[in-house]
């Protein structure tokens, strides 16, 4: 938990001379909870116990570890942003599934839609697992309407678009593609090393990483000075301790 805390304040741990100064060099005027000359204000009474010399020195010691301000830098983990993608298909067998599904394992930052026109229209989501037993339990389906570039619709509000179509006949399949919205089609042969290229060409954003997150802990020490405080105040009120 305390790996790699350091003291934002370091240069206030001379207090503690000061203290230690103050110990054996001030002069004793009035009764002050930081000056340790309590043997001395009364003339009757018994010598305080050695728990409340170490609980006084405790709590100036754990107060000036609270004002040097102990933090730990936490290194923000890195976020990269993905392509919305919309996979475009014209037909659903057992092998257009499995090609589907690999793609889709391939792209774990993009946010992915499915669409078969006039059929199945599954949203953009980033929730792969989802997705993928969607696709597996998306019905045969032999044939759908020719698709053409009204199918930007879909993607119109998002950064950076790409749209991928899987079908074995691409050109009467789709009549047109829309315009400013990278459009790529699977092919039949060499899919395989086809999808390997575009996921090295299609690589995630780096969003720009923030600061590393700075954690405080001075809320432990002052903790612990408040309750050395208050044993100290606890022996300084019992009769007879001087």
């Amino acid at each position: 938990m305390f790996e790699g805390v350091y003291f934002e304040f370091p240069k206030l741990s001379f207090l503690l001379f000061v203290f230690l100064a103050c110990e054996n060099l001030c002069p004793l005027r009035i009764p002050m909870l930081y000056f340790p000359h309590i043997e001395r204000f009364a003339g009757v009474g018994v010598k305080s116990p050695a728990w409340m010399w170490i609980s006084k020195w405790l709590m100036i010691a754990f107060l000036i570890v609270a004002l040097m301000s102990p933090v730990k830098e936490i290194p923000q983990m890195p976020h990269f942003e993905g392509y919305a993608t919309l996979i475009v298909v014209d037909r659903v067998d057992e092998d257009v599934r499995q090609n589907i599904k690999s793609f889709i394992e391939l792209r774990p930052h993009d946010k992915i839609s499915l669409y078969l026109p006039n059929n199945i229209k599954i949203p953009l989501t980033t929730d792969h697992k989802v997705l993928l037993a969607m696709v597996d339990q998306l019905p045969d389906t032999s044939t759908s309407p020719s698709v053409d570039y009204t199918i930007k619709r879909f993607l119109m509000s998002e950064k950076y678009p790409w749209i991928v179509i899987f079908s074995p006949r691409p050109k009467a399949f789709v009549h047109s593609l829309p315009p400013q919205i990278e459009t790529s089609i699977v092919p039949q042969k060499g899919w395989k090393k086809w999808m390997k290229i575009q996921n090295e060409y299609h690589k995630p954003l780096p969003i720009l990483l923030l600061r590393p997150e700075v954690k405080y802990f001075y809320f432990i020490p002052l903790f612990l000075a408040f309750l050395a405080m208050m044993v100290y105040l606890y022996g300084r009120n019992q009769k007879g301790v001087v």
